[in-house]
């Protein structure tokens, strides 16, 4: 699909965008969503790299993510997106999003067992947090002791590393079909968009 840009240099051109990825078909785009290149547009202006974030669906055989841009996340929980999400698995919202769905499904994860631990990591550190920022955590890997997390937002330009032991993880993920059916989990664990996120953007203005 072709895409307007304008870059910082205020030249105007059209790119090609895909609106769907296959990463069975391109093993490529995998590496480049979880590096950080996905999408990135070189503007034949000034040479500059581009970073715009347009909806995308990223697929392979048995499962499926669809992208939607952080700009439009209120769009989104207000069911006004402009273009159709179609049926899919899960949805990402924001690039961060996408690389940790990416992420999740490659260590063998449940991402709803992910996001019940992000839950009760998150209820600790605000105990203690002062700050205005919004905190988010982010699964960033796999160690041998267990899985590892990113705290953002706790601190100005800095990110806080959180762990969770794999018999902790083990512990969330028996208990899952309980909270599917309990509060306040039910919000953010229903499918497609499964994220704590949900919680911090309730009934948004």
């Amino acid at each position: 699909m072709k895409r307007k840009l304008v870059c910082f240099c205020e030249h105007e051109f059209e790119s090609e965008v895909p609106d769907s990825v296959d990463l069975s078909e391109q093993p490529q785009a995998r590496q480049a969503i979880l590096e950080g290149e996905f999408q990135t547009i070189q503007c034949p202006g000034c040479g500059k790299a581009l970073k715009p974030e347009f909806p995308v669906l990223v697929r392979e055989p048995g499962w499926s993510v669809f992208f939607v841009p952080e700009l439009d996340r209120v769009a989104f929980y207000r069911g006004k997106l402009s273009y159709p999400v179609g049926e899919v698995d899960r949805v990402a919202i924001g690039y961060d999003e996408l690389v940790e769905k990416l992420r999740i499904r490659e260590a063998g994860l449940d991402d709803r067992v992910v996001e019940v631990l992000k839950y009760y990591l998150l209820q600790k550190v605000l105990e203690h947090y002062e700050g205005e920022a919004e905190v988010r955590l982010l699964f960033t890997g796999l160690e041998p002791a267990g899985l590892v997390f990113h705290a953002h937002g706790l601190r100005d330009k800095e990110v806080g590393v959180m762990r969770v032991s794999r018999q902790m993880a083990d512990k969330a993920a028996g208990q899952l079909e309980g909270k599917l059916r309990e509060e306040p989990f039910s919000q953010f664990l229903s499918t497609p968009y499964v994220s704590i996120n949900k919680l911090a953007t309730e009934n948004p203005e």
